[in-house]
This record gives C-alpha cells, sequence and structure tokens, in this order.
C-alpha cells in the first residue's frame, strides 16, 4: 500500500529536509517542513486504508471459502508429498523429469 503513496519526489523531499536538519540551522523551519511532511504522507494512507477496510469486508466471505479450500488443497499436497518421499516415488519422478528436460535446463540445474 505504501508504494501506492510514497511517489519519486518523496525520497528527495525528505532527503532535503533530513539534510537541512543535520545542519542544525533554522530549526523552527525544519521542524515545519517535517511536519507538513508527515502530515502530507499521513492524510494518503488513512484515506487508502479506509477504502480497503470496506472492500475487504465485502469480499471477506469469498476469501473465507477460498482460503478454507486452500487450506484443504495444500494439505492433500502435503500428504502426497509424504508419501512419495517415503515409498521412494519422488526419486522415480524426479529421474523422469530429468530424462524429459531439455539439456540447458538440465545443465543450468545441476551446475552448481
Amino acid at each position: 500500500m505504501l508504494g501506492i503513496v510514497w511517489s519519486p519526489c518523496v525520497g528527495p523531499t525528505l532527503g532535503a529536509a533530513i539534510g537541512l536538519a543535520s545542519q542544525g540551522r533554522e530549526l523552527g523551519s525544519i521542524v515545519l517542513v517535517m511536519m507538513s511532511f508527515g502530515i502530507g504522507a499521513t492524510i494518503p494512507l488513512i484515506v487508502i486504508g479506509m477504502l480497503s477496510r470496506t472492500a475487504l469486508m465485502r469480499a471477506r466471505g469469498g476469501l473465507l471459502r477460498s482460503g478454507r479450500a486452500g487450506k484443504a488443497a495444500l494439505g492433500a499436497i502435503l500428504v502426497a508429498s509424504a508419501i512419495g518421499m517415503v515409498s521412494g516415488a519422488n526419486h522415480r519422478a524426479e529421474g523422469w523429469l530429468v530424462d524429459h528436460s531439455p539439456a540447458w535446463l538440465v545443465q543450468l540445474t545441476s551446475r552448481y
């Protein structure tokens, strides 16, 4: 979310304010610049946070259903992987993949 708010001009602006503050001169104006920067950065964050909360609350039911289905799918994958490791099927599958992979891919993945 910060990527939406922090535009390319933020770095130079904040860098200039910090550079001025490090010199120790005109601290009152530097405090004003830093406060303005902070307020200017905070307002869009609050707006985006409020809008995203509304969108997430609307999508909550679908996300929960997807989460349950995802848990079941990942559980099945983990059980299948464990069975493959115990039975040695993973080595047979690896051999089949190596035999049917292009030579450049085998060289790339086995180089190190």
